[in-house]
């Protein structure tokens, strides 16, 4: 396996061997990341790209004290998702102010990879980001509504719009036997 170090070191001299190097180490679980954000793999493979990018031209920035490489891409990678998002336009919504329930993220944790997928293409774009934030990468509201711009409550009706769009699947297919 090659050394991560030997990798930077790379990377940061601008080698393009080097780079791909990394890009297809972290490309499995990276692109796994940004599909959760899109219904397809083409808008998540540019978002992917755009991350990957966005890693090697900030790479003198990553400082090893703070952490894994990975971990610090896949945070690079996800901000760039989440501007990408924002910049597109939201659907029109209703704005809704009252508390909502929030769903038990229990069964989907439960679930495999590829059912989550399956499951969260069934939804609008906007509720499938918010879900996504919520429920896979542990966002709170309040995190979610600052990161993309919607009030609380907005943030909330796309998880109990979630949690509608869902139920049924989830009870049709994943019942507990």
């Amino acid at each position: 396996m090659e050394d991560i170090q030997h990798l930077i070191k790379e990377c940061l001299a601008n080698n393009r061997l080097g780079q791909e190097k990394l890009y297809k180490k972290f490309y499995p679980s990276l692109f796994l990341l940004c599909r959760k954000f899109y219904n397809n793999d083409v808008d998540a493979m540019e978002a992917l790209n755009d991350g990957m990018l966005q890693v090697f031209t900030q790479l003198h920035k990553y400082d090893d004290t703070k952490g894994t490489l990975y971990n610090w891409a896949y945070t690079v990678v996800r901000n760039v998702v989440l501007d990408k998002l924002r910049l597109k336009k939201w659907p029109p919504l209703y704005e809704i102010t009252e508390e909502s329930k929030t769903v038990d993220a229990g069964v989907l944790k439960q679930l495999e990879w590829k059912d989550i997928y399956k499951l969260l293409d069934n939804l609008p774009p906007a509720t499938r980001i918010v879900c996504s934030l919520f429920y896979l990468e542990d966002f709170s509201i309040k995190e979610i509504s600052t990161n993309i711009k919607l009030s609380e409550g907005t943030v909330k009706w796309h998880l109990s719009e979630a949690r509608n769009k869902m139920k049924p699947i989830l009870e049709k297919h994943y019942q507990k036997k």
